[in-house]
């Protein structure tokens, strides 16, 4: 099954070419489905082909031998990956689908060849490689010189939305804001708790709702 015309126009990448372009486009993209949870590429698998979301969200990762995992950002519609499949290098990463996943794959060879007709799209996808790259810096940079409280007031601040007046953050488990964080769930929830005991968040079945600015630094 292939992709429509609206479908990789939609694609930053590829919203420069023209409705008979896209059309000529479709034919090397491949359209593929995946639902949640599902591992769609391993650390270290050789992909000789590169995938474009065109609806859903996915996230990769890395998984140590003890089964722990460190997740690193979630990617949505108009994302690519692999990257490092680009320059014929096995995955750098896992890469899971955290809600039900559609993708539009193209094989490599074939993604050349719409590159050299169309240098326009090799430039957005530098430049989106090369915002991707410096995200990974700052949650290292992050990950490595800020204590747990920081990262996960950070984590639940980019989270939040205003809604009705109240600004709310996604409701994750301790367990999964420690994987996005790199914390033991124990110490998410010390920090959850004494946020709640001063006053500067609400926890409720289905999310977290932050009652006022948490300190810079506990």
């Amino acid at each position: 099954m292939t992709p429509s015309t609206d479908e990789l126009g939609a694609i930053p990448a590829l919203a420069s070419l023209s409705a008979a372009e896209l059309d000529d486009a479709c034919q090397y993209f491949e359209v593929r489905s995946y639902p949640k949870n599902a591992i769609i590429v391993a650390e270290a698998d050789e992909v000789g082909y590169l995938c474009f979301i065109l609806s859903g969200s996915a996230q990769p990762f890395w998984r140590d031998e003890a089964g722990c995992q460190l997740k690193l950002g979630v990617e949505v519609a108009g994302a690519h990956f692999p990257d490092t499949s680009l320059a014929g290098q096995p995955s750098a990463a896992s890469w899971a689908a955290v809600s039900d996943l559609r993708l539009a794959c193209i094989g490599l060879a074939d993604l050349h060849l719409l590159m050299q007709r169309h240098p326009r799209i090799a430039t957005v996808m530098l430049l989106e490689v090369s915002a991707r790259l410096r995200r990974l810096l700052a949650r290292t940079k992050a990950m490595t010189m800020d204590d747990v409280y920081t990262r996960v007031v950070r984590l639940l601040l980019a989270g939040a939305t205003e809604t009705t007046g109240e600004l709310i953050a996604g409701r994750l488990t301790h367990a999964e804001i420690g994987e996005r964080v790199s914390a033991t769930r124990e110490m998410v929830g010390r920090v959850l708790r004494e946020l709640a005991k001063g006053g500067y968040v609400r926890a409720e079945p289905d999310r977290i709702v932050i009652l006022r600015m948490p300190p810079r630094r506990w």
